[in-house]
């Protein structure tokens, strides 16, 4: 037998008699196995890229070649394409951060060569140990390396991720002749030219039509605020056979809808990133949930994108406009892949487009955080992460985000003791970067362009990812076919989502136990008097009563009567349930807006029936604490900013701010009641910012 008659055979054993390679599958597999070259596949979702590194993979593995490497981006992912490597007979596993007590077990498998296929995150390419235990005896026995979603290579691409960046060290520590394929569906000619430059000049590049016959597209165009998107979604959820997606911009947003589908009587769960440490159901139980099809709807963040598979999705709404074409593309492409009809809807409305734009401004590092960081390791040596929080002013996310964008270009490394400097004088490519945030904000006019387009949908999507074919009209989505949505929401139902979305759940203030350390003057981080738990009525981006919250502190310079009463509703009920509630008010003071939150304070005091008393005093102005990004300069920039006037009495009290952004505030200011003779405090926030 050829070699090829031998893939075909395997590929009727797994998948059923009577199927045949998709135009460009085989091509890619004999490029990989028979030509051993580096070869990009740019395909649609749903075409079967898959297929092509498991294939690949049996036939070289027959020839007695070393285990594939698989860099892949998600935990989701991974899980996913493990279950699918079984069906192809492949012994494949993961080393990721949820199985790090088979680490050892799975490494002594890997370099015994009894894996047919390694999944790990390009994470795991800079963890220290992979670095100096594994790889070097790993190296030498790749037999095929495959880049998964190869578009996150590219700072052009819409999924950038600098960890990737990682993959260029790698391919250059390969033996000659080790087969690499690069596998996206979301990459434009830019981003193809960028990732063909980084996988090797030498590439072998195979694109096909992009257009997806099942996808039957519908924008509304005009926009909706949450409360009618909350009504048209429990619609559509009754109307709509099958199972699907429903993509949210935040978390908070994904368990707000999650509920409101929820109380109407429709099965969705809420899906995010970090769901496990809500202690609810963890990702995998909610995505096999809906691949068996016990639920209608998961209601999820793009933590569940790249790669999900499965193949009877019926629909994908987006609840939120999304950032880009490219991400959008590689999200409705969860749907219709082994169905002929699947319904793809995208809503929109106010504050969508800051939320994404809050993206874009956010995606690179600032250049004087850069500086601050490459500054300080020059002038103190050697850091831990936690000791350059106390030069840098940047948050625990961002402050990582610098350093693998300087470790990757070689400005830093990293060592058991920490951080060094290499190059003083180097520094990232910041016209690149400013380039690639002005690209993003084209795309983002773009996604607007797309909502309102008059001609084929599917059209407008292919050509803006550059699909080479010539993509005639679709015949199937909404501008195609001329239809317009018969909805029109009911009023009464319109209000009833509305006071759902200001009922929702208030927001608990988990109270700081420990100080950080290293702060001037202070021998013990354990915080000996900590405040209780706390409230805040809502999240200050969120929906609902942020609307209120945002126009009394930007506009009005008064809290309104109703954010009064709703937060004296919300604390009663939490009152109710201590052993010693709070026995009198006091207010978090401001010499910025003196009177702003004293005012609330004070009426929010009548309505629960407690004195309200001014005992803290604010003795010397700062920057606003939202300016503070990390712990350590967010207490320093408080730490002693307060002083405390008059009889705080030893009964429990009600400290009361407006926004939380860090939460220190509260914290700084709980602990100077308490040691001036206050009983228990229990903050209160109308809204929280949800910064570290």
């Amino acid at each position: 037998m050829t070699l090829r008659q031998t893939a075909e055979a395997w590929l009727q054993q797994t998948l059923g008699r009577g199927i045949t390679f998709r135009e460009g599958q085989w091509e890619a597999i004999s490029a990989l196995v028979e030509g051993r070259q580096r070869t990009l596949v740019v395909q649609r979702t749903g075409w079967g890229k898959s297929l092509v590194y498991f294939m690949a993979t049996r036939l070289l593995r027959q020839q007695r070649a070393g285990t594939t490497l698989l860099v892949s981006p998600l935990l989701s992912l991974m899980r996913n394409q493990i279950q699918a490597a079984q069906q192809w007979g492949l012994r494949a596993d993961s080393i990721n951060s949820s199985n790090h007590d088979d680490h050892g077990a799975i490494t002594r498998d890997l370099l015994s060569g009894k894996l047919d296929l390694l999944l790990i995150s390009p994470e795991r390419l800079g963890n220290e140990r992979f670095q100096s235990e594994v790889w070097p005896q790993l190296r030498n026995k790749v037999g095929l390396m495959v880049i998964d979603e190869a578009h996150c290579i590219s700072d052009w691409g819409h999924d950038f991720r600098p960890n990737y960046r990682r993959i260029m060290h790698i391919l250059d520590d390969l033996p000659k002749g080790t087969p690499v394929l690069g596998t996206t569906a979301t990459a434009n000619d830019r981003v193809v030219s960028d990732v063909s430059a980084i996988l090797g000049a030498t590439m072998n590049i195979q694109r096909g039509p992009l257009t997806r016959d099942s996808l039957r597209l519908y924008t509304y165009s005009d926009p909706m605020d949450h409360a009618t998107r909350l009504t048209l979604l429990s619609h559509l959820m009754r109307t709509i056979p099958g199972s699907g997606i429903i993509y949210c911009t935040t978390t908070r947003d994904c368990q707000l809808v999650a509920d409101w589908l929820q109380s109407q009587g429709v099965d969705a769960r809420a899906y995010y990133a970090d769901i496990e440490s809500d202690g609810s159901e963890t990702r995998v139980e909610l995505e096999q949930a809906l691949l068996k099809n016990q639920l209608k709807a998961l209601v999820a963040s793009v933590a569940l994108g790249m790669g999900f598979d499965k193949p009877d999705l019926s629909f994908v709404v987006h609840y939120q406009q999304p950032g880009n074409i490219i991400s959008y593309y590689q999200q409705i492409g969860r749907a219709g892949r082994n169905i002929d009809e699947a319904h793809i809807i995208l809503m929109h409305g106010p504050g969508d487009e800051d939320i994404q734009q809050h993206f874009i401004d956010t995606a690179f590092p600032q250049p004087k955080q850069i500086e601050s960081t490459i500054q300080t390791l020059e002038k103190q040596g050697t850091l831990k992460q936690t000791e350059l929080q106390r030069s840098v002013n940047a948050n625990k996310s961002t402050l990582e985000k610098i350093l693998t964008h300087l470790e990757v270009e070689h400005i830093i490394d990293r060592t058991g003791e920490g951080y060094r400097l290499l190059d003083a004088n180097a520094r990232p490519d910041y016209d690149r970067w400013n380039m690639v945030t002005q690209l993003r904000k084209h795309e983002l006019e773009q996604m607007r362009a797309y909502i309102h387009h008059d001609g084929c949908l599917m059209r407008f999507i292919a050509e803006a990812l550059d699909d080479p074919t010539n993509v005639k009209p679709c015949g199937r989505c909404k501008n195609c076919r001329k239809s317009q949505s018969r909805f029109q929401p009911d009023p009464q139902a319109v209000e009833a989502a509305r006071r759902y979305m200001r009922e929702g759940r208030p927001l608990l203030i988990e109270p700081r136990k420990r100080w950080p350390s290293g702060l001037p003057g202070m021998q013990r981080t354990i915080i000996e008097q900590a405040n209780q738990v706390g409230y805040a009525l809502c999240g200050y981006y969120d929906t609902g009563w942020s609307a209120q919250v945002k126009q009394g502190r930007l506009n009005t310079n008064r809290y309104s009567d109703e954010l009064v009463q709703q937060s004296a509703a919300v604390l009663q009920e939490h009152f109710a349930a201590l052993d010693s509630p709070p026995r009198w008010v006091t207010a978090i003071p401001s010499l910025r807006r003196p009177a702003l939150v004293p005012d609330f304070a004070q009426r929010l005091a009548a309505a629960l029936g407690l004195p309200f008393r001014i005992t803290l005093q604010h003795i010397k102005q700062h920057p606003e604490q939202a300016t503070m990004r990390n712990s350590y300069q967010q207490v320093l920039n408080v730490y002693n900013v307060f002083k405390v006037q008059g009889d705080v009495s030893g009964a429990p009290v009600l400290l009361v701010d407006d926004i939380a952004d860090s939460k220190w505030t509260l914290t700084v200011a709980g602990a100077l009641l308490r040691k001036n003779g206050s009983g228990l405090v229990y903050p209160f926030a109308l809204a929280t910012s949800n910064a570290d």
